[in-house]
């Protein structure tokens, strides 16, 4: 069976704001016979759910969703949810930790002054002939819209690509790196359909740079940065949190819903 996933809308958006968000964990709560209580977290892992509401939505969007409704019968089976409030990356500030693949000559020094005061950045430096990369996949679609974004800056002007690849498309997009940081971002969608697709960084021979924040948004353009570590904002095993799918249309054949998903980490 094929991977089955959450469709973003026309505009390359996941969802339309406000979007609803909330956690939850089990509890045990064991009672004594004086009166007093033992409250007991469930070592279980915590349910993140969404409630996105939609409006104004095309034939062609409201027939995605249901769509994907049928095919996972409701709650039933489960889809790849791509967070529209969160990044997607993995450990954002630490490209030493599991999820990046540096290239062979690509070295890396942590613990650098970072622009937003703290000292999470990092030293990326080329020590070989050949440009080198550092990558992480993330489990969604290849042909979604995405948008890829970092803080850079160097000690002299150089250039540094971002790239966005799959199996089959490779996109990169140079920018100019100055003494001063800056957030650069690139951002769109590969023409094939592949499922994961990778984001990060090339350098060229013998270059040095200073780099924080990498963030992955399904979407067009770069939200403010959220800081990852173990988790991203990837829910592979995502499901409807209802019934049926309610809808209404206007009089401008435009669909209005409320979707409902929950999904653990």
């Amino acid at each position: 069976m094929s991977i089955l996933y959450f469709p973003q809308l026309a505009n390359g958006s996941m969802a339309q704001y406000p979007v609803t968000r909330s956690w939850s964990r089990a509890v045990t709560i064991n009672t004594l016979p004086d009166g007093s209580m033992v409250i007991m977290t469930d070592p279980s892992p915590p349910r993140v759910s969404w409630e996105l509401r939609y409006s104004g939505l095309s034939a062609a969007e409201w027939g995605a969703l249901q769509t994907l409704f049928s095919t996972s019968q409701g709650r039933y089976a489960t889809f790849t949810f791509l967070d529209p409030t969160d990044n997607l990356l993995i450990w954002s500030e630490d490209p030493t930790a599991a999820g990046w693949t540096a290239d062979a000559l690509l070295q890396v020094s942590k613990g650098i002054g970072d622009p937003l005061g703290g000292s999470g950045a990092v030293t990326l430096t080329n020590g070989g002939q050949a440009p080198q990369r550092l990558m992480q996949s993330v489990s969604g679609p290849s042909w979604f819209q995405y948008c890829f974004s970092v803080y850079l800056r160097a000690e002299g002007p150089c250039t540094v690509s971002l790239i966005r690849s799959s199996t089959s498309d490779e996109a990169r997009q140079t920018v100019d790196v100055a003494s001063s940081w800056a957030r650069v971002q690139a951002a769109g969608a590969l023409p094939g359909q592949d499922d994961g697709v990778k984001f990060g960084l090339e350098l060229a021979a013998g270059a040095t740079v200073f780099v924080f924040g990498a963030q992955v948004e399904a979407q067009a353009c770069a939200g403010v940065y959220k800081s990852k570590s173990g988790t991203s904002g990837v829910y592979q095993k995502s499901r409807f949190d209802q019934d049926t799918l309610v809808q209404a249309t206007n009089t401008n054949s435009q669909y209005s819903t409320t979707i409902q998903i929950t999904a653990s980490y």
